[in-house]
């Protein structure tokens, strides 16, 4: 009898564990879903705390329920100047006087820098720094802060709301239209602003502003938190001090300065 061979025929031995290896199930990997499912969660409460934080932002009651002190102070100074009483500092005024115009303004406005996506992501991680600086028990507790951590992200709102401030020109006003912000705005097609009764108003404008290196803002002179209830809320030796800070980085202008500045 003539036997064919199978060339595909399985060996004696182990066949029998083959095929039933081919029959089992394979076992599901729950480690690896247990951990993409926990990187999801992680993703998705990420991006709603993000929204979350962003819209409640607006809300000057949500940044005290973290911010206690000493930003629960200057809440109540703000509060306190809209219902009539003398504002306490340069905040406050700007709250008494934008709400009496029948606006609003809020914290936030004045620390988030232009708004943009990228001062967005800085206000969010500095309020988290913040946070575990508070949790630790390592936060500045005092009312009145004189440095900024990032100063842009308080600059840009001034520079924003007081562009004819910074864009007059004229010696007497060289405080402000000298500063970096009043260059980059005027570079940028702010039109300069001749002082009243000047004759050739064309000369001015077409002198345009000039270039100083120097990293002076707005806060370094006017605080806004700072309790000062006198020229504008300005603290005369910061001023000063400012002035002659500027004159040495710039090597222009007397290294000795007297009040009031600019006469």
């Amino acid at each position: 009898m003539r036997t064919i061979r199978d060339e595909f025929e399985l060996p004696d031995d182990d066949g029998d564990d083959y095929v039933g290896s081919l029959l089992r199930k394979r076992k599901p990997n729950y480690g690896t879903w247990l951990v993409g499912v926990a990187l999801l969660a992680i993703l998705i409460a990420g991006a709603y705390g993000f929204v979350r934080v962003n819209s409640e932002m607006g809300n000057d009651s949500f940044c005290v329920g973290c911010h206690t002190k000493p930003e629960k102070t200057y809440v109540d100074r703000s509060r306190s100047a809209m219902a009539g009483a003398l504002a306490a500092d340069l905040a406050s005024y700007h709250y008494q006087q934008i709400h009496g115009q029948g606006g609003t303004v809020h914290c936030i406005d004045c620390h988030q820098g232009n708004g943009n996506l990228g001062n967005h992501i800085e206000v969010l991680l500095l309020s988290a720094r913040n946070g575990f600086s508070w949790l630790a028990g390592s936060n500045d507790p005092k009312i009145e802060k004189l440095n900024l951590q990032i100063p842009h992200l308080a600059n840009d709102p001034c520079v924003e709301c007081h562009q004819k401030t910074l864009l007059l020109a004229g010696l007497n006003n060289h405080y402000h239209n000298m500063l970096p912000a009043a260059y980059e705005l005027w570079l940028n097609g702010g039109r300069l602003i001749a002082p009243q009764g000047t004759q050739d108003v064309q000369a001015v404008i077409a002198a345009g502003l000039v270039k100083y290196d120097t990293n002076l803002v707005c806060t370094d002179c006017h605080q806004a938190h700072r309790n000062t209830e006198n020229d504008l809320y300005l603290d005369r030796d910061t001023v000063l001090a400012t002035c002659v800070q500027c004159h040495q980085l710039t090597g222009k202008g007397p290294m000795t300065v007297t009040y009031p500045v600019g006469h």
